[in-house]
């Protein structure tokens, strides 16, 4: 299959993102040497304040990346949806070339490291069933130890609050909740179809599912993007796959740490998400 690979950068960190383009560089040579991958492209978009000397970039990113790329340093700033809606539906969806049968989409966070043969698992799950939809993956940290499933079940008010307001997970009910919402209550070292929503970190699936959608909704602005795509699919009936052997780890995360301007894009963001697909107070 060819793979299109879009990553969008606020903030430009040339170590972050440098650990990001080598491991996922390592990845499409894996999944090249398995067959599983024709061709790949990466769009790499910048749409932070920082102003960026284009030269330099092109030759950071050429010492690790040894695949075909495109730079676009002076995106807008869209939302994480939006600006990768750009590159979605301004580039890939118009390009005529592209075989939707034979064409993934792979919309990855640059604060993520593919491991060496997550790509090439991925691409093996969406050549052998064209109605599947997002491959999940399983989410460790920078050092390989913490980890959580890069899957989720439909949440609840409840479960919200708790992951927001962190206090509230020393409450055996709420972490219970959490439990649930996470599928820890099933044996995460096992493959699971039907999984209910996935990780923004690392969102694959085939070029149709994303045609289909047209990419990500720009209400929101930051967060539930992922989960909106993961749930509209559903709706049209596709099929998410949780898949642990698909690793990867991820810097980022945890918005219950994050400002009081990430939390209120957040709480504005699950308002918007509520009212769509519909609401629940406790219950996941």
């Amino acid at each position: 299959m060819k793979l299109i690979i879009s990553v969008v950068v606020y903030d430009w960190d040339p170590d972050v993102l440098l650990s990001c383009l080598r491991a996922l560089s390592r990845s499409l040579d894996v999944a090249n040497d398995r067959g599983e991958l024709v061709s790949a492209e990466l769009w790499l978009s910048h749409n932070g304040p920082a102003s960026l000397n284009e030269d330099e970039c092109n030759t950071l990113i050429q010492s690790v990346f040894s695949w075909p790329y495109r730079f676009l340093p002076h995106q807008p700033n869209l939302g994480y949806g939006g600006t990768n809606n750009l590159v979605l539906r301004n580039q890939v969806f118009a390009d005529t070339t592209l075989v939707p049968e034979n064409t993934a989409i792979l919309v990855l966070n640059p604060d993520v490291w593919p491991e060496p043969d997550a790509i090439a698992i991925a691409l093996t799950h969406l050549r052998a069933s064209p109605r599947l939809g997002l491959v999940c993956p399983r989410i460790l940290d920078p050092a390989g130890q913490k980890d959580t499933p890069g899957h989720k079940r439909y949440p609840s008010l409840a479960i919200l609050a708790a992951r927001l307001l962190t206090p509230l997970m020393r409450l055996a009910a709420f972490r219970h909740l959490n439990e649930r919402y996470e599928y820890r209550d099933t044996l995460l070292s096992k493959i699971r179809e039907g999984v209910e929503l996935c990780s923004g970190c690392f969102l694959m699936a085939r070029y149709d599912y994303w045609k289909t959608l047209n990419g990500f909704d720009e209400d929101f602005f930051m967060y539930f993007e992922d989960f909106d795509v993961a749930r509209r699919g559903v709706e049209q009936g596709w099929t998410h796959l949780y898949d642990p052997s698909v690793r990867i780890l991820h810097a980022g995360g945890g918005t219950g740490q994050k400002s009081w301007q990430h939390r209120g894009w957040f709480v504005r963001s699950a308002w918007t998400f509520f009212s769509r697909h519909g609401w629940r107070i406790w219950r996941v």
